[in-house]
């Protein structure tokens, strides 16, 4: 008897045990439905519970930390990575440990943590499994290396990029933009003319082309060459926008702020920095200020333009903390195009301070990257004659 009553409690512990799991099951499969609907707390709540039923499971924890990005909650996303990794030699162990540090170091993008976000993607890399997710972490590393201005990481991780996938225009295009900020026009040009030939109908490789050639002096071939991109067209959300930007770089201030309005106002946040390019060009240096502000603050400031823009705007403002603020940020992010500009505005920033000591140090050092620059020795002359006056 004893024997039989002990049978049917084992019995009835496997049969509650699999219950248990199957309902773990349901959830999470409840969990990822809901994900793919965008219902990301109620998948949040479904991953946690099927987590609660059956803890053993790493996928549940991948799933949920995933989901947690997406709420902003980027501290207890990386909590939950944490608490499944293992250090052990199984093939399905490291993938899972693959799918993990992607899931941290996207939650460090998010979170603006960029060499945490690197450190884990490389991380990602260095295991063998799961070869499709290359991809995906290579252009989160391309991007957040461009975040800290390191250009040859980027260049590096959009060149593997290109041997993966040849027929993409993206990671050329991206290529093209980090030699453009090397000051290695040649090899971007070469990026942007390859990608319009793989894609000729995309915006893209036409603007990026355009700026290149325009900052090279090229001026009239640049134009040629907007022509040739205000004729492709399109309905759909990106090509208005691109054909915003087209109107703003043939000059028409008018059609091009309708046009990036609306698409700021559908989630184009490169449109911020054009509206205050726009602004600034109109002297309404305030407007200025907080659209190129919104765009820094978006954490997508790619255009590193922007900070010597703002920087311009708030010395005409009078707020020349501010401006040296932006300008050392700018600075750290390495770009060569706007490194001259950027240290000649800091000089002019520390007089509108009366800081006249540090800025003729400043011209000091501007003088000896940039000997050639006779305004430049003007301006030395007058701070060392503005010094002995004082």
């Amino acid at each position: 008897m004893k024997n039989k009553i002990l049978s049917i409690i084992i019995i009835s512990l496997i049969f509650l045990s699999f219950t248990g799991c199957s309902t773990a099951g349901s959830y999470k499969n409840e969990g990822r439905k809901l994900f793919k609907e965008g219902k990301y707390e109620e998948a949040a709540t479904s991953f946690l519970k099927a987590i609660e039923l059956n803890p053993n499971r790493t996928d549940y924890y991948i799933d949920y930390g995933m989901t947690l990005i997406t709420l902003g909650r980027y501290e207890e996303a990386i909590a939950q990575f944490d608490e499944v990794y293992q250090n052990k030699n199984m093939v399905v162990i490291k993938q899972n440990n693959k799918k993990i540090h992607r899931g941290k170091a996207i939650a460090y993008y998010h979170n603006k943590e960029y060499d945490k976000a690197i450190e884990q993607l490389n991380l990602a890399l260095e295991i063998q499994e799961l070869p499709k997710l290359d991809m995906d972490i290579l252009y989160y590393k391309g991007d957040s290396a461009l975040k800290v201005g390191n250009y040859a990481m980027a260049i590096d991780a959009y060149t593997e990029l290109i041997e993966l996938d040849n027929k993409s225009a993206k990671p050329l295009l991206e290529r093209a933009y980090c030699y453009a900020a090397l000051g290695d026009y040649e090899s971007s040009l070469e990026d942007y003319n390859a990608a319009i030939d793989l894609e000729p109908k995309r915006y893209d490789g036409y603007l990026g082309k355009y700026a290149l050639m325009v900052e090279q002096g090229l001026k009239v071939e640049a134009d040629e060459l907007l022509t040739i991109a205000s004729e492709l067209g399109g309905d759909k959300d990106e090509d208005r926008f691109n054909q915003g930007l087209i109107y703003y770089y043939q000059g028409n201030l008018d059609a091009a702020l309708i046009q990036l309005e609306d698409s700021y106002a559908k989630g184009f946040k490169e449109a911020y920095y054009y509206i205050g390019e726009i602004y600034r060009e109109r002297k309404d240096y305030v407007k200025a200020v907080y659209y190129y502000e919104a765009y820094i603050q978006e954490g997508n400031a790619k255009n590193l333009g922007v900070f010597n823009q703002l920087a311009y705007s708030l010395i005409k403002l009078g707020d020349f903390s501010n401006a040296i603020k932006y300008i050392e940020e700018g600075l750290n992010m390495g770009q060569i195009g706007t490194r001259r500009i950027l240290l000649k505005n800091e000089i002019v920033a520390y007089e509108g301070m009366g800081e006249f000591d540090t800025a003729l140090d400043k011209i000091k050092e501007y003088l000896n990257l940039y000997p050639g620059d006779e305004e430049g020795q003007r301006e030395k002359l007058f701070l060392e004659t503005r010094n002995l006056d004082n």
